[in-house]
């Protein structure tokens, strides 16, 4: 592909492979929060999975896109007819500008219209165990707001695809109306898989568009292989053990296996700050969307963004700030008859429940926002794994302290209280300061 410019790109790489990152600005603003998850859609298959909290923002925009996939880069790049939206959708995660960047992005360019809409999957950059795909919606009216509100992959050849996980993306609006939006859908499938020839099934809603497509399309390059670094490390932080198994390489994300020692008093909910940094400063952090997934009883893997492309001489796992709870109090136990909070984690954060019909209202009280949606799965005292429909936070208030925050349950009057819910994120760190070599 565009093989006339690969002298060109490649002096636009070696520009700004010059240019050092300052980690400690970098670890300073990553643990100052993280911004709330990119409105992913997520359909989680035979794993817990971690959600992003999407990846801090400002700083891997500031110093990973703006510095590292570099303005002149990207600029360069979106020259390139046709090529400017699929720059816009992939440079925050530098990952997959460095695929793109070294020609590992395929085009497909199929297309299937359908009153007054029309579907085109652009490309695809693919590896062992997923794809994303690159799409553009065009339509015949303008949409004010229009989304893939579905989709499902099938493999024309008969093989069953083992989904993990499949994200696609927000919804797209525009205020004065568009005909033409892009976007990503991601696939990740349990292990490898061997079709190349495929049918994605699309439902796409919108101002005046509700269409379901089917569109069969091929990828027709080669897949890399993964490169998977043994590592069986041991580290202990604030008397929490752990072992770093195992990190994958892939040219789409990184896998790091870890291990929590079973006997550990605390349950570690999320790495926040989790990074590979090489020799030379250089950081690959967390992915959007989801970035890690429960494989087991205190086994997790942690997404990183791929540095599949580039080789460096000595390669590091980096981190130093966790979320974590005591497992003796890793729930939050709520009487929903008399609005009373049974049980939460040490410190009295929640506080001030309201119960109003299927709606549960809590104040999480904070020194700094806490950009996180903490509730995982609910059970009612006959043990009724129950559905939370939506969660919602109405905003961090600095002159208070707090943020209102809730979610809306399925059916609360067939609910038997006490109800328990499961934690997936919540304000209580251990920190350490951690660097394994992992090459």
């Amino acid at each position: 592909m565009y093989e006339k410019e690969e002298d060109k790109l490649n002096d636009y790489k070696k520009a700004y492979d010059d240019i050092p990152i300052p980690l400690d600005a970098l670890d300073n603003a990553i643990s100052s929060g993280y911004q709330q998850a990119k409105s992913t859609k997520q359909r989680p298959r035979k794993k817990k999975w971690i959600m992003s909290v999407a990846m801090v923002a400002i700083i891997i925009i500031t110093f990973v896109t703006s510095i590292r996939v570099s303005p002149v880069f990207a600029q360069y790049v979106t020259e390139i007819p046709g090529m400017e939206k699929i720059v816009e959708l992939i440079r925050d995660d530098k990952g997959m500008m460095s695929a793109f960047k070294n020609d590992y992005y395929q085009e497909i360019a199929v297309s299937k219209e359908k009153n007054g809409l029309e579907v085109v999957i652009d490309g695809a950059i693919a590896d062992e165990n997923g794809i994303v795909l690159f799409y553009t919606l065009n339509t015949d009216e303008k949409q004010k707001d229009i989304s893939v509100e579905d989709t499902h992959l099938e493999s024309s050849g008969g093989e069953i695809l083992d989904l993990s996980s499949v994200s696609f993306g927000m919804p797209h609006n525009s205020e004065e109306g568009k005909k033409t939006y892009s976007g990503t859908i991601e696939y990740f499938f349990e292990k490898p898989f061997k079709s190349r020839e495929f049918e994605i099934n699309l439902k796409v809603t919108g101002d005046s568009v509700n269409e379901e497509l089917s569109i069969p399309f091929k990828l027709k390059e080669d897949i890399r292989e993964k490169k998977t670094y043994e590592l069986n490390k041991d580290v202990t932080v604030e008397r929490q053990k752990m072992t770093i198994l195992d990190a994958t390489v892939y040219p789409l994300r990184v896998a790091v296996h870890v291990k929590m020692d079973p006997n550990n008093t605390k349950e570690i909910l999320a790495f926040e700050d989790m990074r590979l940094v090489d020799e030379r400063g250089e950081t690959w952090g967390k992915i959007n969307g989801v970035v890690g997934s429960e494989i087991a009883e205190n086994e997790q893997i942690i997404y990183l963004q791929s540095n599949y492309f580039h080789d460096p001489e000595r390669l590091y796992l980096v981190f130093s700030r966790m979320q974590a709870i005591d497992k003796d109090k890793n729930k939050l136990v709520i009487d929903t008859e008399e609005d009373v909070i049974l049980q939460q984690p040490n410190g009295n954060k929640l506080r001030d429940m309201e119960v109003n019909g299927n709606r549960v209202s809590l104040k999480l009280y904070t020194e700094k926002q806490f950009s996180y949606f903490i509730f995982g799965k609910m059970r009612d005292n006959t043990g009724y794994e129950a559905t939370i429909k939506r969660s919602f936070s109405n905003g961090y208030r600095p002159d208070k302290g707090m943020a209102e925050i809730g979610f809306n349950m399925e059916s609360s009057d067939q609910l038997k209280s006490p109800i328990s819910i499961e934690l997936e994120f919540f304000p209580n760190w251990i920190t350490g300061d951690e660097k394994v070599r992992i090459k």
